[in-house]
C-alpha cells in the first residue's frame, strides 16, 4: 500500500509541477529506518509544502523542482530533545532564549519539548518559530500543575509567573481536592500547553482524576518519577504518559510512607537508601504494561555523581521499556554540541544501547512523548520533513550523529 500511495503521489507530482509550493528532491540516499532498525539504499525522497510526498527507487526522476544528489549520504528523521527549560530564566531576553532554540536547531534538533515554564515567553517564542520570527526548533510546552504541599517553603517557579496579578496562573496551577479540573485543563490549551506537567504534592488516588481529565481535553500526561508522596509505582499505574529523571526512582527504595512535603522526605529517608540493592522492577514492568514512557534524563544524573542510576536504564532497555532521550540540562551555548548528544552517548557507553535503539529514543519515542508521532520521527510519507543528511550510517556509531551535513526543516534545506 505504501508503494502505491507513492506512485500515485508521483504522478499528482508530474502534472501539478508548477504548484506554488517548491518541491524539492533528495536523489540515491540511504534511508534510516528507525522503526525496523535498518537501512534502506538508493532511495529518493520527494518533499513538498513541507511534507514528504514519496519515498522509493527512482520516484524522484523527471519531477520538476530542486534536485539535491545525495549519492551514499544517510536521511534520518530530526533530533527531538523530550526535557528541556528555556524560559525559566528570568534574567534572559526573548534574543537570548532565540539563541538557544536556534542553537538546537543548528545541532539537528528540531522539535523539543519544554517541560513547564512561563508560558507568555513560550507561547510567543513558539509562535515566533511558525512565523519566521525566529530560526529554530519547534516547541510544545506543559502547564505546571502540583498540590499545596509542593509548594510549602518551595517558591523556585515564582519566576514563572512574575508580573502575574494573582499567585498562580493557567500555566502554574496548584490543584486542591476542590479543584475544578475542567477549568483547569481548558486554561491551559488557552495558553498553548500541548501537556500538563505534574510535579508534586499527590498520592496515586489524587493522580487518577487529573490523569483522566487531562487525557479528555486532549493534553499529554508528564510527570516527575516521585510526586511525594506517590512513589515510582504509584505514578505508573496511575497512568502518567511520560515519566522523568532516573535519579527519582531511589523512593521506590523507601519501605516507609512518604508524605507530601519533598525536604521533610529528604530528611527523613534519604540517608537509608541503599541505591546500589534497592529494586525498580515492579516500577519498570508497569510501564512496560501501560505503554508508558521512561524519560531518564541520564546525563544529569551522571553529572550529580548518581552513577546508579545508569543500572535502572540498562534494565529498561533490557525488558523493552520506551524510553525517550531528554536533558532537563541548561544549555551552554559555546559548547560544540548539545548536552542530548552526550545523554545518546550515555545510553550506548554505560546502558549497553545498540546505536539503533538510541537512535529510537531521540526520534519515534521522543514524538510519542511530545504526542506528535503521526507528525514527526520517522522518515515516512505524509510526515512533515524534518531531516538529518549524514555521511555515515549513525547505526555504525552514535558519534556519527556529530557530522551531520545537512538540516532540513519542514522541506526547507537550512
Amino acid at each position: 500500500m505504501r508503494l502505491v500511495g507513492s506512485i500515485i503521489i508521483f504522478f499528482l507530482l508530474c502534472f501539478h509541477g508548477n504548484a506554488q509550493e517548491k518541491i524539492v528532491v533528495l536523489k540515491n540516499v540511504n534511508i534510516v529506518d528507525v522503526v525496523e532498525g535498518s537501512i534502506h539504499k538508493g532511495q529518493d525522497v520527494v518533499m513538498k509544502g513541507g511534507i514528504i510526498q514519496a519515498i522509493g527507487k527512482d520516484v524522484g526522476t523527471g519531477i520538476a523542482g530542486e534536485v539535491k544528489d545525495l549519492t551514499g549520504m544517510y536521511v534520518m528523521p530530526g533530533l527531538i530533545d523530550a526535557h528541556v527549560h528555556i524560559a525559566n530564566d528570568p534574567k534572559e531576553t526573548q534574543d537570548d532564549r532565540a539563541k538557544h532554540l536556534e542553537y538546537f536547531l543548528r545541532h539537528g534538533i528540531t522539535s523539543i519539548r519544554d517541560a513547564a515554564g512561563d508560558a507568555r515567553v513560550l507561547r510567543e517564542l513558539k509562535e515566533g518559530v511558525q512565523r519566521g520570527k525566529y530560526e529554530g526548533s519547534d516547541i510544545y510546552y506543559a502547564a505546571f500543575m502540583a498540590g499545596p504541599a509542593y509548594f510549602e517553603g518551595n517558591d523556585r517557579e515564582k519566576s514563572m509567573v512574575e508580573g502575574w496579578p494573582e499567585p498562580y496562573a493557567p500555566w502554574m496551577q496548584c490543584i486542591r481536592p476542590d479543584s475544578d479540573l475542567d477549568k483547569a485543563m481548558e486554561e491551559a490549551k488557552e495558553w498553548g500547553c500541548t501537556g500538563v506537567k505534574i510535579y508534586g504534592g499527590f498520592d496515586r488516588e489524587a493522580l487518577l482524576p487529573i490523569v483522566r481529565k487531562a487525557k479528555e481535553h486532549g493534553l499529554q500526561v508528564w510527570g516527575h518519577a516521585t510526586l511525594f508522596p506517590a512513589k515510582p509505582w504509584d505514578v505508573a499505574d496511575a497512568g502518567v504518559q511520560v515519566i522523568s529523571h532516573a535519579y527519582m526512582l531511589e523512593w521506590e527504595g523507601v519501605s516507609e510512607e512518604l508524605s507530601g512535603n519533598i525536604f521533610e522526605n529528604y530528611e527523613k529517608f534519604y540517608d537509608k537508601i541503599d541505591h546500589e540493592k534497592m529494586s525498580v522492577e515492579r516500577f519498570l514492568q508497569a510501564v512496560k504494561q501501560k505503554g508508558l514512557i521512561f524519560d531518564p534524563t541520564l546525563f544529569l544524573c551522571m553529572e550529580n555523581k548518581m552513577e546508579w542510576a545508569a543500572r535502572f536504564v540498562k534494565r529498561a532497555n533490557q525488558i523493552g521499556v520506551k524510553i525517550c532521550a531528554g536533558t532537563d540540562y541548561i544549555n551552554d551555548l559555546n559548547r560544540p554540541f548539545p548536552f542530548l548528544f552526550d545523554e545518546l552517548d550515555l545510553y550506548v557507553e554505560k546502558c549497553g544501547f545498540y546505536p539503533m535503539e538510541a537512535i529510537f529514543t531521540v526520534t519515534k519515542v521522543a514524538a510519542e512523548a511530545l504526542g506528535i508521532g503521526d507528525k514527526v520521527g520517522t522518515v515516512e510519507v505524509g510526515k512533515q520533513a524534518d531531516l538529518l543528511i549524514l555521511p555515515e550510517n549513525p547505526y555504525d556509531d552514535i558519534k556519527a550523529l556529530r557530522k551531520i551535513q545537512m538540516i532540513i526543516k519542514q522541506g526547507r534545506i537550512l
